[in-house]
C-alpha cells in the first residue's frame, strides 16, 4: 500500500509541478523595451510647420523646423491629411495662417506620410493664442 501511495504522491507532485511552470510562463517573457505600446503611429513637435500648397490649394508637402523626431525636413501628407487648430479642423482657406506656428505632426510609420496635422495652441473664433 505504501508502494501506490508513493507512486501517487509522486505522480500528484509531477503534476502540480507541471501546472505551476505552465501557468507561470507568461510571467517569464520579457517586458518590451522603451514603450509600453508597440504602435505604428508617431507623434512628433516641430518649432514651425510650414504647410506646403499646390495651385489648387492642397496640401502637398509639410516642412518642420526644430523638430528632431522627424524623419526628413519635408513629410509627404496622406490623402486624408486632417488639420487642426486647437479641436477644430481646419479648411484649405485657413491653412495658409497656421504657416510658422508650432504644432504637432502624426505620422504613421509604415509609409513614412503624415495623416494628421495639429496645432494645439491655436484657439479659433473668439479670441486666444495664435
Amino acid at each position: 500500500m505504501s508502494r501506490v501511495y508513493s507512486y501517487c504522491s509522486t505522480a500528484l507532485s509531477a503534476a502540480l509541478i507541471l501546472i505551476l511552470v505552465i501557468v507561470s510562463s507568461p510571467a517569464w517573457a520579457e517586458e518590451p523595451a522603451g514603450q509600453l505600446i508597440d504602435t505604428q503611429y508617431e507623434a512628433v513637435e516641430a518649432r514651425a510647420i510650414e504647410l506646403v500648397l499646390n495651385a489648387s490649394g492642397d496640401v502637398v508637402g509639410i516642412r518642420a523646423k526644430g523638430c528632431p523626431g522627424c524623419p526628413s525636413s519635408t513629410i509627404l501628407p496622406s490623402a486624408d491629411l486632417v488639420i487642426e487648430a486647437g479641436e477644430r479642423q481646419i479648411d484649405g482657406t485657413e491653412v495658409k495662417y497656421l504657416n510658422g506656428v508650432p504644432g504637432v505632426i502624426h505620422i504613421y510609420q509604415p509609409n513614412g506620410m503624415a495623416y494628421r496635422v495639429s496645432f494645439p495652441g491655436v484657439l479659433s473664433s473668439g479670441g486666444g493664442e495664435q
